[in-house]
């Protein structure tokens, strides 16, 4: 498949960015990307440099002069990334450091693409804690428990530190440990995830950091921001848990739904406030995104928590993110499996109704429901089966659940949006294995 992109600069244009977008499928390998412009020289030199953004906006390589192409892929060229591109919309950047004539400039996006890459389901933590903070295993004990537990990947957040990345080279090919923190801040737990650098809640001074400006790090570090047990209890009995700050705790990439850490103890004034609260901010128009976390501090720790599953090609950090950024996540209790059609995460362009299927592997029983915008659709006690979803608003959304006789969640995937329009989607279909 090729792209053509084509546009003008004039000498006005000069310091200043331009943006190009393209589409990038699911099943692509390789993104080769030919650039040029005319004329190259006026009476002085024209000068525009142009580099690539993937869709999680980070940087994926610069197209300099004397190349002749950039590969972005499995083949990178010199000054790309070699990685598995991620779907969604890319940007590249021109950038216009001196013009002096009119010019006009060609990019020409190659995709090259390989059906062998499926999605699939990996169940994975994001909450955990070793002896670089207050938990009770090394980080190989760690790793080695999490692999025993037949995690595929689990993220080391330790507490306002990351002092334990320096372990993670010596566990060689068995590591399926990825870098986060969790910030312990005066007003409540931020977790990272994926971030290259550690990150602070103070700046050098002291002078506490605002959440925005958190973020604003995290994001240059390549990471993502949510807010860890928002309605935990707080001080004196576990100082800082509780969030505090002005901004809601559903105004970040992501928020903690189901925090493990004090097995079922306050379960319904706890966790069940957030799921609620979640879905309220859902209701309202905010799009973020639902995650459990065991906190993880020692064996003994309660088994009564959600497991998380994700929906990508690999385990590696930047699809494991993807994942997480959009939504393509469900959680669930003891041996629960499920599959979903549309797959969480995934936007769907539908009329006022759509089909919703869904089975539920490892059933014990349990009542199932389907939470839109406006509607509770209650399915009665069934481990599978199909839901015509009436009446779909624009920017409707779609939540399916399923709770034991006592009304305590055992599934929870995160939301199909929907918008209007014919329906011819690209889905992202996953399997478990």
């Amino acid at each position: 498949m090729i792209i053509n992109l084509d546009g003008k600069l004039l000498p006005r244009d000069s310091k200043t960015i331009k943006w190009e977008t393209f589409e990038v499928s699911q099943n692509v390998s390789n993104i080769k990307i030919k650039f040029d412009y005319m004329p190259h020289i006026s009476e002085f030199e024209n000068h525009v440099n142009l580099l690539i953004y993937d869709s999680m906006n980070q940087f994926m390589g610069r197209y300099d002069r004397g190349y002749e192409n950039v590969v972005v892929g499995l083949d990178a060229s010199p000054a790309a990334k070699k990685i598995l591109p991620l779907p969604g919309t890319w940007k590249l950047a021109l950038e216009n450091h001196q013009l002096f004539s009119d010019i006009s400039y060609h990019i020409e996006v190659e995709i090259q693409t390989n059906d062998k890459f499926t999605y699939k389901w990996h169940t994975g933590e994001l909450h955990t804690h070793s002896i670089h903070s207050d938990g009770k295993l090394t980080v190989k004990e760690l790793n080695d428990f999490m692999r025993s537990n037949y995690l595929d990947f689990f993220f080391l957040t330790d507490h306002s530190n990351n002092t334990g990345w320096q372990d993670f080279e010596d566990l060689g090919e068995r590591n399926i440990i990825l870098p986060g923190e969790e910030l312990n801040t005066f007003k409540g737990h931020i977790l990272i995830l994926g971030n290259h650098d550690f990150i602070d809640w103070k700046d050098i001074t002291g002078q506490v950091k605002s959440p925005q400006s958190i973020q604003n790090e995290v994001r240059i570090s390549g990471g993502l921001m949510g807010i860890a047990h928002p309605f935990w209890i707080g001080d004196p009995i576990c100082v800082g848990c509780s969030w505090k700050y002005n901004e809601t705790p559903f105004d970040f990439d992501f928020v903690e739904i189901w925090n493990g850490g004090n097995g079922r103890r306050n379960i319904e004034s706890l966790n069940l406030r957030a799921i609620y609260g979640w879905l309220s901010a859902l209701r309202q128009g905010k799009k973020v995104v639902a995650t459990s976390g065991r906190d993880f501090h020692d064996k003994s720790g309660s088994n009564w928590w959600m497991k998380s599953h994700f929906l990508s090609r690999n385990t590696k950090l930047s699809e494991i993110l993807y994942a997480i950024k959009n939504g393509m996540i469900y959680m669930s209790h003891e041996q629960l499996r499920g599959n979903f059609d549309p797959a969480p995460g995934t936007e769907v362009k539908s009329n006022e109704n759509q089909i919703f299927n869904f089975q539920v592997s490892g059933y014990t029983g349990g009542q199932s429901f389907v939470i839109t915008k406006k509607t509770v659709v209650s399915l009665g006690e069934t481990s599978s089966g199909e839901v015509n979803l009436k009446d779909l608003e624009e920017n409707d959304f779609a939540v399916f659940m399923m709770s034991d006789k006592t009304g305590i969640p055992l599934i929870i995937t995160n939301p199909v949006y929907f918008k209007k329009g014919n329906e011819n989607y690209s889905k992202i279909v996953g399997h478990n294995t």
